[in-house]
């Protein structure tokens, strides 16, 4: 399985005969010029996982790509004019051979006084977790996980409380722009995980095989 990071929390996968985009954002460059897409992935409809006005320069270039998002994200989509397929927890696809599982249901609380919206996390051949802006822990062992690292609705003990409970054997950083300086939160998570954990840092633009 082959990952690259476009920053924060956009990340393309290449497996079997797919290539996958998850979470292309604001916060987050060099998506826009990727090509042969199979699908985009879309966790929940927050500007730095869902770059709507980038979006449709996207999907211009790879037409035949479909999009994937929560079922809250599709209807905004539509309001814009771009298809998208919505999916809960449970739904199961087939993407060129990759196999994709819709986990999870709710963002992660940032507020009270903030209305909870719908955030679907994707299990990408039964081995990495990209969780979007939750906390879900899948109800099966987890080989690689995206690991939420500094957000608003997010503090450090339970980033690092949350890859003790998913246990992965690899946890890549994900969801890092909100830090000024995101290697502090690195470093902890790095040296508090379980000894079987692994963190690989995986830099803007760069290209890991796990």
């Amino acid at each position: 399985m082959r990952f690259q990071k476009f920053g924060h929390a956009c990340v393309l996968v290449e497996d079997a005969d797919a290539r996958v985009l998850i979470d292309p954002g604001a916060f987050a460059q060099g998506w826009e010029e990727l090509r042969d897409l199979t699908a985009v992935l879309v966790t929940h409809q927050h500007f730095d996982h869902l770059d709507v006005e980038r979006l449709p320069g996207l999907l211009a270039a790879n037409p035949d790509a479909v999009v994937y998002t929560d079922q809250a994200s599709a209807g905004i989509l539509a309001e814009d004019g771009i298809r998208a397929e919505g999916v809960a927890a449970g739904a199961s696809l087939q993407l060129n051979g990759l196999s994709v599982e819709a986990i999870g249901v709710e963002h992660a609380v940032i507020h009270p006084d903030i209305p909870i919206i719908p955030n679907v996390g994707f299990l990408l051949g039964g081995r990495f977790f990209h969780p979007g802006d939750a906390l879900t822990v899948p109800d099966r062992p987890i080989e690689i996980l995206g690991a939420p690292t500094a957000a608003p609705w997010l503090k450090l003990w339970e980033a690092i409380d949350y890859v003790r409970a998913v246990a992965p054997r690899i946890a890549i950083p994900i969801h890092e722009k909100a830090a000024a300086f995101p290697q502090m939160y690195y470093q902890n998570m790095s040296k508090l995980s379980a000894e079987s954990t692994a963190v690989e840092i995986i830099d803007d633009g760069e290209v890991r095989e796990y």
